[in-house]
């Protein structure tokens, strides 16, 4: 408990919560090199084709991060800023050679 990485489930009843744990577990990591970069991929289990709530659980963990949301204690990261993005008329001036 409190490792990095962690996520508890309340209760004393495992049977509870075993829909939610078969859900977030049912892919695991393999770390992939090409193109000069380490990235993992994440493999969907075999027998285990469920994970909608693991793809729910992640990608409001994501939308969070993006919003600066942090647990206490850890440390902040500056969010990367996006390049400004061209409008349309910037783009047509590109096209005719303005």
């Amino acid at each position: 408990m409190g490792d990095r990485g962690c996520l508890s489930l309340f209760g004393s009843n495992p049977d509870l919560h075993r829909l939610f744990a078969e859900h977030i577990t049912a892919e695991y990591r393999v770390k992939t090199e090409g193109r000069g970069r380490v990235v993992d991929e994440w493999k969907l289990r075999p027998g285990a084709p469920d994970n909608h709530w693991l793809d729910g659980l992640v990608g409001s963990a994501v939308a969070a991060s993006m919003q600066g949301v942090a647990l206490a204690g850890m440390e902040k990261h500056q969010a990367v800023s996006q390049p400004k993005r061209p409008t349309f008329a910037e783009l047509a001036g590109k096209a005719s050679g303005r």
